[in-house]
This record gives structure tokens, sequence and C-alpha cells, in this order.
């Protein structure tokens, strides 16, 4: 290898230098420097290109004439005054790149250069935009800016400031050459400027704004005038805008999608909340310390705004650590923002705009088709069911009365409730609660209010009946504790199949006290705990007791998998299938739109669905699901084969499971899992008792139970395909049966006590009764 290719280049002048020295041949000094360059530099390019910037002054000094070469040469001539011409101007010398090149001198350079602004920019407005001092934090979007600021020449001084060097990635949106890379951004910006106007003034802060040099930005060698933010800092975007709001000086921001611009005019509004108040409910004080993406989001979300974002942005911060490292930029957003900013930059300081406020100007709003686009994916309408009313009930529980007769046993309202109360505690698909009672004479009725159900996760509804069935061993467990026997008839009107079971009372005697009754104390401890630790091996004692409780409901059998091995192809399973139910449009829109609860003020006024804090997720977990929770967002990850971050919450749950367990009963029926669903009580109270966490892992059984006795209906067949493997690997794994009933999937862990518990519905909204 030749050594010239292996050498690094260690010509300070290639990596700081930025200001052109520049000659004027009237001055001895500068002649004789310049000869002194001349004889120096054998590989110096040289343009001289006077001659042609002269025939431009001339054309603009005689606007109304008619000029022919002959007229030219003799105005040019005259110009001159008997200045040779290469003698001329300004010689400027660009020792970054060796050039020299002939110009005019500053005045009729500016004259020349800005010929095409008026009067969009009038002479006066340029006198003024002349003395006007700006500053730019960040040059991504701010190089674009800065560089058409510098085009239009609508500054006087122009500090910019970036710690950053250029890197090849930047040349996505970066107006640079791969020469420039490993040079600092201010240092590749200033050259740009530089090449294009020479007598421009550019300050570089090439450490980029800090604590200690914010003043010196600010303030040195005159006040700002405008500040444009566009740096990646959080501390530093808030440092600057107090910075800014303290000096009255107006701030700009352009964030390059959906061409999102805000302007804050503390010159005008100098008690106007930073970034207009979105984030004055965080500490400001502690974002310098914020090292890691986990604990800046709360901060960057208010600040984006996800509810203006677009689809595509929020479909891209899903993938970023899966398939992305970041955010995307585009340089078509990038140098949209820098014509945008510069714009309004200069509206600005010219006094004609004076409002704050956040603006998007969205391209592909504005110039786009009229007709609306085809779907991404079929529309999908969701499944709907009326809601169950207590003239269905009465009108049930009539039939019932014409077949049973009458009940022996009367409860009162307080025994009720107590049993209702306790009914209301057991577990359910996503805390739906879908259990309605009907108290008469006697009898109590479970039924099922199908419209809160209906969801592509419960098909043939077989985790509603599991639910019911936990719903049922609650009641029984507390009727025992009360002294009462439970007469059960599950299903009991063959034409009524939303009546799960009806059940009358009595006295217990002796004989009918079970040995799991001791359980009905562990009902209002028992949760659901998603919060993940380190994987801790749970004792023989523990497991054989889960097992010895399971067959206390005749058939059921519980199935225990502990070594790493196991854990970690079970891992696969879940967290495909989890996958697979987010991403289908139907599966979306049952989580994120029936069960996730984003806010305390929501969980209080349902009363149902699931906490976001119970799901111990990062920061930035919260926020791709916030992203994820729109449907066009799955649309673009269908097209792209993305999604993969859907996995990672199940399969950080798996990496901390002790254990994962299944729990089946002899055969796929509505019975069986009503059966299971009462076992499944029992094992999860038993659990609490001996401080074992429990988390349901549902989307296998889900989505099994919709392939294998639906024919994977509402699936696609990509879909079917890969549910089909993933239960090729499932059944490896757990000895399964055909036309087993497959209840519970679960997690078994030692985790740390639950911090967020999901509410539930008082009695009196799913109790119908007659006082």
């Amino acid at each position: 290898m030749n050594k010239r290719l292996t050498d690094v280049n260690k010509s300070e002048e290639i990596f700081t230098a930025y200001k052109p020295i520049l000659f004027r041949l009237t001055l001895e000094q500068d002649k004789a420097e310049l000869e002194k360059l001349l004889n120096s530099n054998n590989n110096l390019f040289i343009f001289n290109e006077i001659h042609g910037q002269l025939r431009e002054l001339i054309k603009l000094l005689n606007p109304t004439q008619k000029l022919n070469e002959a007229d030219y040469d003799y105005l040019i001539d005259q110009h001159l005054n008997d200045v040779p011409m290469e003698e001329y101007g300004v010689w400027v010398y660009y020792p970054w790149s060796n050039r020299l090149v002939h110009i005019l001198d500053e005045s009729e350079f500016i004259e020349v250069r800005t010929n095409r602004n008026q009067y969009k920019i009038t002479p006066k407005e340029r006198e003024k935009l002349s003395k006007q001092k700006i500053g730019i934090i960040g040059l991504s979007v701010g190089q674009s800016i800065a560089l058409t600021l510098a085009l239009e020449r609508s500054f006087g001084e122009l500090r910019i400031a970036d710690y950053d060097i250029l890197e090849l990635s930047n040349l996505n949106r970066i107006r640079s050459g791969i020469f420039n890379l490993n040079v600092k951004k201010t240092i590749c910006v200033a050259r740009e400027i530089l090449e294009i106007d020479p007598y421009l003034n550019v300050t570089l802060f090439s450490d980029g704004i800090t604590e200690d040099n914010i003043d010196d930005f600010f303030l040195k060698n005159g006040k700002l005038d405008l500040v444009i933010d566009e740096c990646d800092g959080l501390d530093i975007k808030i440092l600057c805008r107090y910075k800014a709001k303290e000096l009255k000086i107006p701030v700009f921001m352009e964030s390059s999608d959906r061409g999102t611009i805000d302007v804050e005019r503390f010159d005008l509004e100098p008690d106007r909340s930073i970034l207009h108040g979105l984030i004055d409910h965080l500490d400001h004080k502690k974002l310098k310390y914020l090292k890691t993406n986990e604990e800046k989001i709360p901060y960057i979300l208010p600040m984006l705004g996800t509810d203006t974002i677009s689809k595509r942005m929020k479909a891209s911060m899903v993938e970023i650590e899966q398939t992305i490292t970041t955010w995307p930029q585009l340089a078509s957003s990038v140098v949209f923002g820098g014509g945008i900013g510069a714009d309004i930059c200069r509206r600005i300081i010219l006094d004609q705009y004076h409002e704050s406020g956040r603006y998007i100007v969205d391209m592909e709003e504005l110039v786009g088709d009229r007709k609306n686009e085809p779907a991404i994916t079929p529309e999908i309408q969701f499944p709907s069911f009326p809601a169950i009313t207590a003239e269905d009930m009465e009108n049930a529980y009539k039939e019932l009365r014409i077949e049973k007769g009458n009940a022996t046993y009367l409860l009162s309202e307080e025994v009720l409730f107590k049993l209702i109360g306790a009914a209301n505690l057991a577990p359910s698909i996503g805390n739906n609660q879908p259990w309605r009672w009907f108290y008469k004479d006697g009898f109590l009725l479970l039924f099922h209010d199908k419209s809160i159900t209906i969801s592509f996760g419960d098909y043939d509804e077989v985790g509603t009946n599991v639910a019911m069935g936990a719903c049922l061993e609650n009641l029984i467990l507390k009727s025992h504790q009360l002294g009462l026997n439970v007469h059960k008839e599950p299903f009991p009107l063959s034409d009524k199949p939303l009546l799960v079971a009806a059940l009358s009372f009595s006295e217990i005697s002796p004989a009918q006290i079970q040995s799991t009754d001791y359980l009905v104390n562990y009902i209002e401890k028992r949760c659901t705990n998603r919060n993940n630790g380190q994987r801790i091996a749970v004792g023989k004692s523990d497991i054989d007791s889960l097992k010895n409780i399971a067959q206390s409901i005749p058939g059921a059998t519980l199935h225990i998998i502990e070594s790493d091995d196991e854990l970690e192809s079970i891992k696969d399973v879940i967290a495909g299938c989890d996958r697979l139910r987010f991403m289908h449009p139907e599966g979306h829109h049952d989580f994120f739109t029936k069960e996730i609860r984003w806010s305390k003020e929501e969980c209080e006024r349902t009363r149902d669905g699931l906490d976001i804090e119970a799901f111990d997720l990062r920061p930035s977990e919260v926020a791709g699901f916030k992203m994820a929770a729109d449907p066009d967002v799955i649309k673009y990850l269908t097209i792209w084969e993305g999604g993969k971050a859907f996995e990672k919450m199940t399969r950080k749950a798996v990496d901390s499971a002790s254990a994962i367990a299944l729990l089946t009963m002899p055969s796929y029926d509505k019975n069986n899992y009503l059966l299971g669903g009462q076992c499944i009580q029992r094992i999860w109270l038993e659990a609490t008792k001996r401080n074992l966490s429990i988390h349901p892992m549902l989307a296998p059984l889900f989505l099994f139970a919709r392939l294998l006795h639906g024919n994977g209906k509402n699936m696609t067949e990509k879909m079917s395909n890969e549910v089909k493997e993933l239960r090729k690997k499932f059944i490896t794994i757990f000895p399964i049966k055909e036309n087993m009933g497959e209840i519970f999937l679960f997690k078994i862990s030692v985790a740390s006590e639950l911090r967020v518990k999901s509410l539930r519905k008082p009695v009196e909204s799913v109790l119908t009764w007659t006082k």
C-alpha cells in the first residue's frame, strides 16, 4: 500500500482554517504578501473572473440602457479609472482549498451579489439586516438556515455554535463534501458562508453552548437580535431560552418534521413561558443531569408534540434501536426548514411579524392528492355487539324459573354485595370485567356482556370463559367464608348463550367445606404483577404446591418449564405472538383503544382497563407505546416489515421469569374453559399466598385458538403462516394433545411489590337486583 494513502493528513489548516485572507493590491503590504504566496505555492488554484463581475456591475449601474460589447468595454475602462484590472478589487485566498479568487471590493460585491433581492428586500431593509446579530445553535437544520441567511445577506454577524464534527451519516441532509468529514461543523458552515461572501462576519463557538460561554454567545461584541435553536441538547434548549427571555431576545426553532415551527417572542412577551408552556410541569433544573434517553423522554415528547408529528416519524420512532439508531431527517425537510427559517427570521428582524406560537407547514397536506389515499391495509370494520340489558336478564330469569322452579334460600343485600364485591376482583382480559349479575328471589345469574369482550384476541370467547370461571371461584370462596354453599349450573339455558351460570344458595354443611377455602384470604391481595427483575429460582415446594392446587379441579394439569433453554424457546413464541397481535389492526385496536389507560384520571373515570404505569416500562418504552397507538403507525410498520419493538416488553418479562406455566384441561369446550378459570384462580391465589408473582401471557393461546379452531379467521396468509411456525415450536415445549383446552399461559416470578393495581367497577354497575 502506498504510504501516501495510509498517512493521516495532519495539516492543521485542513481542520481548523475558516477565515479567508484578503489582499488589496492597492496596498503595498498586501501586494507583497500575495507575491510571496504566488512564489511559494506552485499548486495554487487561481480564479480570475473579475471582468464578468465588472460587466454585472456596469449593467446594474445602467438599468435603463441596452449595452453592447463596445459599451461594456468603454464603461468598464472608465470605471477602472486607470487601475489595472488585476489590481482592482480584492484577491481572496482560501487556505483550506488552496484557491485564490479575484472579486469586487466589499460595497460593489454586495451591490452585485444582492441585486436580485430587490425589491423582495429593499436597500433600506438590506441596510437594517446588515446590522443584525443572529445566533444559531445546532448545525443540521441550523446549517441550512445559516446558508440561506448568508445568501440573502440577512445579518451583520452570525454566531454559530455546535460541538460536533461532520460525519458520513450527516451527509444525507447537510450540504457539504466528503472531504470535510471529521471537520467541525462550525468550520464547515463558516467556510461555505465565506466561500459565498468573504465579507460576511461569522463567529464560531466550536465547543457548542455551555453555561460557561453562553454569555459570550449572547452578549460579546453586542447583544444578539435573534436566536435560532436547532440543537439536540435538551438542557441547552432550555438554557438558551431562559437566557433569551432574560435578555428579551426572540427565539426561532424548526423541527424538520411536517415543517413544524416554533416562534417565541420574548422581546415582545417577556413573561411568556418557554416552549409555549409545554414543559412547565417538569423540573428544568434536572435537565443538565439527564444522561439517557429514558430520562430525557418526558421532556422530548411535550416538545415534539405527539399529536402533531408525522405518521412516518411516529412509526420511525418505534423502530429506533430495532432497525434504525436514531430518528430520521431528510434533506428535503432540512432545506425546506432552512428556507422557512430564513424567511421568518428576516421578517422578525424587519418588524414585519410579531406573534408567538407553533405552526405547521406540512407539504404533504398542502400539496397532495385531493382524493382519499387508498388504505395501506384494508380498512377493518371492528365488530360490535349490543350491551346486555336488564330486560335481557329478566327474560332469562323468567325462563329459568319456569324450568327450575323456586329457590329456597334468599340472600340479604349485605351478603349479596359482599359476594359480588369478591367476584369483581377476579382477573379478566385487559381488566375488561365482562360479568353482569342479576339477582332475584334467591337466584343469582351470571351473564356475559359481549359488548365489552368482543375482540380479536377472545376468539370463541375462550378468554372470557376463563375470566368467568375465575369470577365464580371468588364468589364460591366468599360464599363458603360466609357459611353458604353454592349450587352452580353452568350454561343452564341452551338458547341463552350469554347466561354463563345460574347460582342458588343454602347453608353450608361440614361435608361441603373444601380444602381450598383458605384461599379466600388472598382474593384482595391477588393482582397481576408485571414488574421485572432478576431471574430467581422458585423452590420445589412452591412449584409442587401450585401443581397440587391445580389438581383440585378434575382434569386440570399444570405444566411448568424452568430451564434456561426452555425459557429461551418459549420467549420467542410469546414475543412473536405479542408482536403479531399488536400488528394486527383489530388486535391493535383492542389493546390501544379498549385496554390501555394512559392516565390516573382515565383509570378513575372508567375503573377498568390497564394502567400504563403497571407495565414496568421505561420512559422511552412508554413513548414508543404512545407513538404506536396511532393505527397509521402500524400500517407503515407493516409495509416496512418492522414492529420488532413490540417484542421487547415480552422478552424482558420472560428474561425475569422464574418459570413459565401452562394450564390445560382435557378438551376444548366452554365448560372446560369455565372450570379452567376456577382452577387458574386457585393457582393464582396460592401463588399470592407464597409471595409469587403471576403475569398472564395469553397472546399465543388466543392466536392458536383462532388458527386451530377458526381456520385462521381474519388473519392474513402471512400472519397465519407465522402463527403456524410459532405453534410448531410451542408444541415442542409443552406436551399438547389434539383438541386439548389450553387455558392459561403465565409467568411465575419473584418480583418487587406492585405499585399500581387495576381498579374495579363498583358493585352497583355490574349488579341488577330487586331490593
